[in-house]
């Protein structure tokens, strides 16, 4: 018996909520050009539209797990979408405050795409992060952002600095193990968007 579309797409959101890539592969395929469409109509610019979808699905693939409660999906990546555009147009009204002030300075301006990678990566970081128990990533931030030494970081929670080394292991491992899953579906991304730019 032949699954019905809606009931295929649930199916798809369940299976990606668990960390298919072949649901968030075949996701994509049916979504992108609707993502795409729309992020251009705002944008007008082919390549800041297909920053927007590297950016709405790799959106997708960080809150998977929240996929499940999502009824329907065109919505719901109409809404990332709209967001990301919006998100865009005030980071370019800062930039062109930024460029005029470093051209008054004489000042280098970064690579455009160095600094959208630099933006993704911040993300699946941000989300990486988000997953540790409190306590790991609370000794992560102190000793990365922070700056703080093992035994600084065990004084200010009350805890040894044989535990702050066990959090930061388990911290970093559970880190590498994010990072490595989510940039290969960064990557996928990337390799369909270049298929569907030979194809077209």
């Amino acid at each position: 018996m032949q699954l019905s579309g809606k009931f295929d797409e649930r199916k798809l959101l369940s299976l990606l909520a668990e960390g298919s890539e072949y649901a968030f592969t075949e996701l994509f395929s049916r979504y992108r050009s609707r993502v795409y469409t729309l992020a251009f109509r705002f944008l007008q610019s082919e390549a800041a539209a297909e920053e927007v979808v590297q950016d709405v699905f790799l959106k997708l693939w960080l809150k998977r797990q929240e996929l499940p409660h999502v009824l329907q999906l065109d919505p719901y990546l109409r809404t990332i979408t709209k967001n990301l555009v919006l998100n865009r147009f005030r980071k370019l009204a800062n930039e062109a405050a930024a460029h005029t002030e470093l051209g008054r300075r004489n000042l280098p301006v970064n690579d455009t795409d160095q600094r959208l990678l630099d933006h993704q990566y911040q993300d699946i970081l941000r989300a990486a992060l988000d997953t540790l128990p409190p306590q790991q990533r609370e000794v992560y931030r102190l000793a990365r952002e922070a700056g703080m030494s093992h035994a600084d970081i065990a004084l200010q929670m009350g805890i040894s600095t044989a535990t702050v080394k066990s959090h930061m292991a388990r911290a970093l491992q559970q880190i590498r193990k994010y990072l490595s899953s989510s940039m290969s579906i960064l990557l996928i991304i990337t390799q369909c968007q270049e298929v569907i730019k030979k194809i077209f």
